[in-house]
Order: structure tokens, then C-alpha cells, then sequence
């Protein structure tokens, strides 16, 4: 029997049912594929799916169904084509544009009641063709979602390979490692330079005097948190494309990685302390012995990025409550983090250098406090003061970044990152002279923890990548060589 696409939906729209179930799954449905269509990498554990499906699918097919049906036995049923459009239109608003951006004004609440009820006085006697048109509005989404579905079931994960042996190090060395991160922290060469115009050196010296060792020419392969944590704990490139198998950057930096199974594989007790869930938001399979966040504390709808907890007196406890143990704590701290992300809301470029320096004074004070905690009660250790990338100053916005650039300050504004070492042994100049970017952190570390120096014959090469393509983060060009 040959299918008649026109037939059928001339069926559809003519006959005298109303649809409402379908009515309500359109619309949530369109929500659904939109909302992971963009944003795959935060909601893509089965947690996330089960969750979205019964938030955008079920509740407004439930709601719209039930309307149906108390108006069916009422004597407003002629009103039931508009009710439903009405009913796609406010679920649609809500899901699209969100609660708090409808709701932020009584103005804005105004404008969409009125819209609301101008649907409801309006004479609609078919609906049905609303439910059509909103079908058609998630082609785009489904097609971009199937993308990115086919991409994780294909995408080669070979870049996880470890060229040699370091997983099995052996560590002849067993101090505690605190490695703490300042979001955005800019190395010396930046902070001197004309872009950022500070004088750090208070607090470098303060650093020397501790024995840190500094890496004033340091800087990260990956210009976000996410692609040059990934690539640090990894201890290899990935070129800005890492995702496969449903796993992207968060599972990568907070779940299993070569890292954490090295200091494990060496009896070491694990920790990931942060002041925001922002590596967490996807669910990943937490590989960290301890968080401070639960899996039930994260919310549902945003990046983390408003949920914060301060962690000083976290760090202090469990420094306390685990001197039994050998220990690695990855600690995140995002100050002073970068210049603002989008180019609505920015505050220009020197009242947006003025805001990050003010930011990086509390991240010194801060960072002596922890530290000054750490020589107290744990002497031996290593402590790394090593930031994922700079803080993007001189540019208007960080999405600025994102084309190529050929000035050399900025390039470095936004690779050249803080990395400050207290080895507690003059022996670590054997093995930390070719250390210049955080792709090779690690495998630093373990050369000098382990006394092999074999580990250091396969570093990765020094260089930085960086996208050129606002809309996709995997055409990436390199921005800075490896010498």
C-alpha cells in the first residue's frame, strides 16, 4: 500500500479528535531534544534522561490531558482547541525561555499573561495544526542531537592511550600532593605585561620563601576549565575533540582517569574539593575518594555555577582528619577566574582587567592562608599552585577568544597560566626542566615521585590549541608551537 504523506495529514487535521496526549508530547517533545541538543555534555547520564523525559514530556502531557478532560464534561468544551494551543504555547515559553527570565519583571509576567489569554479569546477551531508546526520545529534539534549521538558511538578514544608503561609507576616517594587550582590565575609574564599592568611580586616573593618553585613561562594547551583539565589528568592531547562513548570532559577530570589511578595503584587516598559543582554537573562517575558535593545536592537546570560552598574549613578537616593515609587532594578554587564570558554584560576592557585584579589580590590571600595551613600540618608535602588557563584580559569578553589570534599578549592572556611547585627537594631539577605546560604536569610529578626518568622520554608536545569556530570547539588551530 503506498503512503500518502498529504492524505494522512489532511486525516490528521480534519477528523474530530483532539489529541491532547500528543498534544502535550509535541511540545515537550521539541523542549526535550532542544535542551539536549545544546547542551549534550551537562545532562547526558541516564539520571539526566530520565529526569528531562518525565520534566519536558510527561508533565505537560499529563497537564494538557487532564484539562482535556475537565473540560470535556463541562460546558466550556468549545474552548477546548484554544485551552490546548494556549497550554503549548505556556509550556513551550517555560521550557524555552525559562522561569526566571519570564518571570523576572512584573512586566515581563504582564506581557505573557496577556499573550496567554489573547490566545484564549482568539476563535481557533483546529489546533491540531499548532501541534503540526511545533513537530516540524524539532527536525533541527533531533538532527542535531542524532549528530552528536553518532559522533560518541564513533569518535576514536585512542588519544586515551598512555604511550608507555607510567601506569604502573611505582612511587619511591610517598608525600602528600595538593594540587590547587586558581581558575584563571595568569602566569608572571601576563600580570607584567601591558594588558593586565600588576606587580605580583609581593606575592612571588612570598612564594620563594616558602621554596615554591616558579614557572614563570607556564601555560595550559586548552584555553577552557574543561578541555585542558581533561587533557592535564589525561596526560595527553585530545585536540578539543575528547568526547566518545558518552563521556566528555567531566567524566574525564572527576571520573576514572590515568591520574587518580596512578596515586591509587600507590595506596593514596583521593580528593576533589571545589568551591562550585561545575565539574559534576553531568553525574559523572565520581573516581575521587571523597567529594564535598553529593550527587543530591547538584541541581538539575543550570551549570553549577550558582551553588557554592566554601571550602577553607573543608581542606582543613580533612588535611586533619587523614594524616593516617598518604593523600592527593585536587582543589578548585575559582578566583580569580576570567573576564566575563559573554559580550552582553561586559564592562569593557580596563573595568573588566580592574574587576579580575581585585579578583586575584583575594586569591593571594586566600592561597597563603592554605598554604600557611598545609606547612603547618603537613611539612612534607607537595604543593602545586597550578591554573587551568589566564584570565582573558585585554579582550572585551572570552568568547572573543575564540578566532584566531595573532597578537602575541593575548595569545598569552589566554594560555599563560600560574604554576607554582614546593617539591621540598633540590632534586627536582632533574626532572622539571622541560615542565611548560599542564599537559605534562603529571607525568612530571610521577617521574620525580618514582625516580624514573624513562617517564619523562614521552611527554607531550608543549603545544596550545585554540578554536576558531564560535559554534563548534573542535576546529582548533595551534596557536602557540611547542618551542
Amino acid at each position: 500500500m503506498k503512503f500518502n504523506i498529504k492524505e494522512k495529514f489532511n486525516d490528521f487535521v480534519n477528523n474530530t479528535k483532539d489529541y491532547p496526549l500528543l498534544a502535550g508530547f509535541s511540545v515537550g517533545f521539541y523542549a526535550f531534544v532542544f535542551y539536549f541538543s545544546n547542551n549534550f555534555d551537562l545532562v547526558n547520564s541516564w539520571n539526566q534522561v530520565l529526569f528531562f523525559f518525565a520534566y519536558f514530556i510527561v508533565f505537560p502531557s499529563a497537564t494538557i490531558f487532564v484539562i482535556f478532560k475537565l473540560l470535556q464534561k463541562s460546558n466550556y468544551s468549545n474552548f477546548i482547541p484554544r485551552v490546548i494551543v494556549a497550554s503549548i504555547v505556556f509550556f513551550g515559553a517555560i521550557f524555552i525561555i525559562g522561569i526566571p527570565v519570564l518571570f523576572v519583571s512584573y512586566k515581563r509576567i504582564a506581557l505573557f499573561s496577556f499573550v496567554i489569554l489573547f490566545i484564549l479569546f482568539l476563535k481557533i477551531k483546529n489546533h491540531k495544526y499548532v501541534i503540526v508546526f511545533v513537530f516540524l520545529l524539532s527536525v533541527l534539534p533531533v538532527f542535531k542531537l542524532g549528530k552528536i549521538i553518532y559522533l560518541n558511538f564513533t569518535n576514536s578514544t585512542e588519544w586515551q592511550v598512555q604511550p608507555d608503561a607510567i601506569l604502573e609507576t611505582k612511587f619511591r616517594k610517598k608525600p602528600n600532593v595538593y594540587y590547587i587550582q586558581p581558575d584563571g590565575y595568569a602566569n608572571e609574564i601576563n600580570l607584567n605585561d601591558p594588558l593586565y599592568q600588576y606587580d605580583n611580586s609581593e606575592f612571588d616573593s612570598w612564594l620563594q620563601d616558602r621554596k615554591f618553585t616558579l614557572y614563570n613561562d607556564y601555560r595550559s594547551n586548552y584555553e577552557s576549565t574543561m578541555y585542558s583539565n581533561s587533557s592535564c589528568f589525561y596526560m595527553k592531547h585530545h585536540f578539543s575533540n575528547e568526547f566518545s562513548k558518552f563521556k566528555y570532559a567531566r567524566d574525564f577530570i572527576v571520573g576514572r582517569n590515568p591520574v587518580l589511578e596512578i596515586f591509587k595503584k600507590n595506596n593514596y587516598k583521593t580528593f576533589f574539593i571545589t568551591e562550585r559543582p561545575y565539574l559534576l554537573m553531568n553525574r559523572p562517575n565520581v573516581y575521587y575518594d571523597y567529594c564535598n558535593f553529593k550527587s543530591e545536592e547538584l541541581p538539575h537546570f543550570n551549570d553549577g555555577w550558582s551553588n557554592f560552598k566554601e571550602i577553607t574549613n573543608e581542606i582543613e578537616n580533612q588535611i586533619l582528619s587523614n594524616k593516617k593515609t598518604n593523600n592527593f587532594f585536587f582543589i578548585e578554587k575559582f578566583k580569580p577566574g576570567h573576564i566575563g564570558v559573554y559580550k552582553n554584560g561586559n564592562l569593557g576592557v580596563e573595568r573588566e582587567r580592574m574587576e579580575y585584579i581585585k579578583r586575584l589580590k583575594l586569591a593571594n590571600d586566600w592561597l597563603k592562608q592554605i598554604v600557611t595551613f598545609i606547612e603547618k600540618n603537613d611539612p612534607n608535602s607537595i604543593v602545586i599552585i597550578g591554573a587551568d588557563h589566564g584570565g582573558f584580559v585585554g579582550f572585551e569578553y572570552t568568547l572573543q577568544a575564540q578566532n584566531k589570534i595573532t597578537d602575541c599578549n593575548l595569545l598569552n592572556s589566554v594560555f599563560g597560566a600560574k604554576l607554582a611547585i614546593k617539591w621540598n627537594d633540590p632534586n627536582h631539577t632533574e626532572y622539571d626542566a622541560k615542565l611548560k605546560t599542564s599537559v605534562n604536569l603529571f607525568r612530571t610529578v610521577f617521574s620525580y615521585l618514582s625516580g624514573d626518568k624513562l617517564l619523562l622520554n614521552y611527554m607531550q608536545p608543549n603545544t596550545s590549541y585554540n578554536s576558531y569556530d564560535a559554534s563548534d570547539s573542535t576546529k582548533v588551530y595551534k596557536a602557540i608551537e611547542d618551542k
